[in-house]
């Protein structure tokens, strides 16, 4: 493995800094050489001298130093204002490229002004490495090093934020954001003048053209004007999908589909230019809801995976679809399957001992993994072990983490009632009601059809829940009423709560944005998501003395472990309880008297 050597500047020092791909072996053997790991920078340091150097080049074999200065360069300055690059490694025999046995060594009171003057000339910029991405939508993209300072500035800024999975943070591109943006990063002109400009409503004439898919005739392939409002319609179509290769759209090439294209541009008087042969669009190709969702799951591991390791990714897919596992199931397991591959340089997992395994997951866990990834994981090495390569013993001893006992935010009734005061809206406010008075997920609720309200019985058919299941849970007395001026009020076809366009539910996001304006517009201080809800509900039965093997089966819990969490954060048994402290006080007044 090569170790890349490079002078950094961390805990107002200079560093000998060593980057390297992650590797458990290197990071234990720079552990036996006082090698500090610095997660700031992301990458492991030693002190700046020939002494640590001598000791890298002797530990390891394959060193190789970041622009080494010239051979006898003495005071030149490497790194101005233009350069983002910090300074080179220099030793005095081996980091300037010399033969050893003739080092230049400057006088002490030279170096140390040398020092004093470079650091100075240091701008925040260069050393917060800023870097500009490629433009998403109307986002400027740009990442850096992270500084407290500067990042807490940063995203005070309204419409800046920090994108967790890319690892960089988003700007709105507009004149206000970039002159804040610049000013919190001490640079100027960082950000480019392609601001964009408020979005005009589309009067006609725009051109959509529709075309056939060459490499799959089950798709049309479907070719949107750069505008913002047209761009976001086609996204909602719950089977549209993006082609990099192709520039458009991929929708299934069905009448039903085509239909509803045109339907839905209708209010803008969009132009459709269809280049469709005679006989293309089918309804065999319309696919279900089901395979959909589950070749949308495979296709977004596969992309993770280079080409010459695909096979094992692919043979866990197909016993997992076997297996009749479900789209969140196969994409959460890949996920960590492809991390555990790329973490060990995609080897056979065949060639993976028990030890090593436990070594790579103790590694984890020791740089800051928390508990929950660390379980999926586990059970994707436990599933593909067990079903691809049969190898029953590494199920039962791989060691799973232990989890962290949080306990979980419940509202009190007159909290929830703050809550449902709150909304003006009644779509939001029968949504989050059902969501408490039975005990529903988010996911539950914004699937929830007309068809399985059962007005006359009083109850609600959930249909194809978490782990594929169906039960059935009360329709509280409270709803009824405002359901069916809801209805008058929005006579829907198939779903009870329908999304922007027609035929399509609404989202969970929006349920979500949903809960947190209505708590913010309690006052309350306690911080929670609609899941929180069904917390509350099953909570408070629990206080209302209802048995508990009841409550597992209107929560859908496959264990009664998972329903006796709530017995831990009822506030009954607690508020029975008297402090002995209390009692202590009582009887220091009665001995006053």
């Amino acid at each position: 493995m090569i170790l890349t050597l490079k002078k950094i500047q961390h805990r107002g020092a200079d560093r000998i800094g060593i980057c390297f791909p992650y590797s458990f072996e290197v990071n234990e053997k720079l552990k036996t050489l006082n090698a500090v790991y610095s997660s700031t920078l992301r990458c492991w340091y030693l002190d700046y001298n020939n002494a640590n150097y001598n000791l890298l080049k002797k530990n390891f074999d394959n060193l190789v130093i970041e622009n080494p200065r010239p051979e006898y360069a003495k005071t030149v300055q490497v790194a101005g204002a233009e350069s983002r690059d910090l300074p080179p490694i220099v030793t005095s025999v081996n980091l300037s490229g010399k033969p050893e046995g003739e080092a230049t060594i400057l006088p002490e009171k030279t170096v140390k002004k040398d020092l004093k003057e470079h650091k100075a000339e240091i701008p925040l910029a260069q050393k917060l490495r800023l870097q500009l991405h490629e433009n998403i939508g109307k986002y400027w993209v740009f990442s850096m090093n992270y500084h407290f300072a500067v990042s807490k500035e940063l995203l005070a800024v309204k419409g800046i934020y920090w994108n967790k999975q890319q690892k960089v943070y988003m700007a709105m591109r507009n004149l206000s954001v970039k002159e804040k943006a610049e000013m919190a990063l001490h640079v100027n002109g960082f950000f480019p003048s392609d601001y964009v400009e408020k979005e005009q409503p589309v009067k006609g004439g725009a051109v959509l053209i529709v075309k056939p898919h060459i490499e799959d005739n089950r798709w049309m392939q479907v070719f949107v004007p750069p505008v913002f409002m047209l761009r976001e319609k086609i996204k909602r179509f719950s089977m549209s999908r993006y082609s990099v290769p192709h520039g458009c759209y991929l929708l299934p090439a069905a009448p039903d589909v085509y239909k509803a294209l045109t339907v839905h541009y209708g209010p803008e008087k969009v132009v459709f230019k269809n280049l469709l042969p005679a006989g293309y669009l089918l309804k065999e190709k319309l696919p279900n809801q089901k395979q959909f969702l589950l070749q949308k799951a495979k296709n977004q591991v596969l992309e993770k995976v280079p080409e010459t390791s695909r096979g094992f990714v692919v043979s866990m897919m197909d016993a997992m679809l076997a297996n009749n596992l479900s789209d969140a199931t196969i994409k959460n397991y890949g996920n960590a399957f492809c991390r555990f591959l790329c973490d060990n340089d995609y080897r056979d997992p065949a060639s993976f001992e028990y030890k090593q395994i436990v070594k790579y997951l103790g590694g984890l866990m020791e740089k800051g993994l928390s508990a929950t990834t660390g379980h999926m994981l586990v059970s994707a090495l436990n599933y593909y072990y067990r079903h691809v390569e049969k190898n029953l013993n590494f199920e039962f001893k791989l060691p799973r983490p232990k989890k962290e006992k949080k306990l979980r935010v419940v509202f009190t009734p007159e909290e929830c009632a703050t809550i449902f005061t709150a909304i003006d809206n009644p779509k939001h406010k029968i949504a989050l009601m059902i969501a408490y008075g039975a005990g529903l997920r988010v996911g539950e609720v914004v699937t929830l059809k007309w068809g399985d309200i059962l007005l006359a019985e009083q109850k609600i058919h959930v249909k194809n829940a978490k782990g594929k299941k169906d039960r059935i849970v009360m329709l509280p007395n409270s709803v009824l009423a405002m359901l069916e001026n809801y209805r008058a009020l929005y006579p829907g076809k198939d779903y009870v709560f329908e999304g922007q366009f027609a035929g399509a539910h609404y989202s969970k996001g929006s349920v979500q944005k949903v809960m947190a304006a209505a708590l913010e517009k309690s006052g309350l201080s306690k911080k929670g998501s609609v899941h929180n809800l069904r917390h509350s509900f099953a909570t408070h039965l629990i206080e209302a003395g209802i048995d508990v093997r009841y409550i597992q089966q209107l929560l859908g819990h496959s264990s009664i472990k998972t329903t006796m969490i709530y017995t831990h954060v009822s506030n009954k048994a607690i508020n029975r309880i008297q402090s002995p402290l209390d009692r202590l006080n009582i009887n220091m007044e009665k001995k006053k008297k």
